[in-house]
């Protein structure tokens, strides 16, 4: 486990949403991996936070399923089953299907722009090569999508999935071969999205899904 950056902002977003997002990103990003522990003395001393907004960030964390308490070693980063694994994608692939169709039917002219440029910047992202950067430009991807669907309740749904998914995401892009094919296949899905095919955007959505799913299996299988 590394150290976390002090880079808490005390403008704009409040205080207790920034330590979330940090958090949240320390675990994407892989400083904080499965079974860490996350003990609050040491990441009030690290954020230069209180308690009581420390312990409202991890109440939130733990919520999305992102870390658990474990009795006699209190608070630590989730370590996903096989089985947890495979029912995240089922419903992921089930439900964001069903969002890209819905974007299809009824995104503004500005939310296909958003997602355009979502496009070009996880390709770009991916030419550069930084993981960070490529996971976080992927997410944007699906952020979009799922904001553009028209439905509250799914978005809701599929935003807490990725959250936990965000546990995942290093695991398969790492995987060799699995990002030139992970972009490949997103820009088959918005390439059709943007032809107005639905039937063929969701045939898409369901083989990625299914895709990264496999992958992400085999890499848990090989203990990586």
């Amino acid at each position: 486990m590394s150290n976390l950056p002090i880079n808490i902002v005390r403008v704009a977003a409040p205080l207790r949403q920034q330590v979330i997002d940090l958090l949240r990103a320390a675990i994407a990003d892989g400083r904080y991996s499965p079974g860490d522990r996350l003990v609050e003395r040491e990441l009030c001393e690290t954020l230069q936070v209180s308690r009581p907004i420390l312990r409202e960030a991890l109440r939130q964390l733990e919520a999305e399923g992102l870390v658990h308490n474990v009795p006699q070693r209190g608070l630590e980063v989730v370590t996903l089953t096989a089985e947890d694994v495979r029912q995240i994608y089922q419903v992921r692939g089930a439900l964001e299907s069903l969002a890209a169709a819905e974007f299809i039917a009824q995104a503004s002219p500005e939310q296909w722009a958003i997602l355009a440029d979502a496009m070009a910047a996880f390709e770009a992202a991916a030419a550069e090569g930084v993981p960070s950067r490529i996971r976080t430009a992927k997410t944007m991807f699906y952020d979009t999508l799922i904001a553009g669907c028209g439905n509250p309740t799914m978005a809701q749904i599929l935003k807490a999935l990725h959250n936990r998914i965000q546990l995942l995401r290093g695991v398969s892009l790492a995987e060799p071969g699995r990002l030139p094919n992970t972009i490949r296949e997103i820009r088959e899905i918005f390439e059709a999205m943007t032809a107005r095919d639905t039937a063929r955007t969701r045939q898409l959505y369901d083989e990625h899904i299914a895709s990264a799913a496999r992958v992400t299996m085999q890499a848990l299988a090989a203990g990586r």
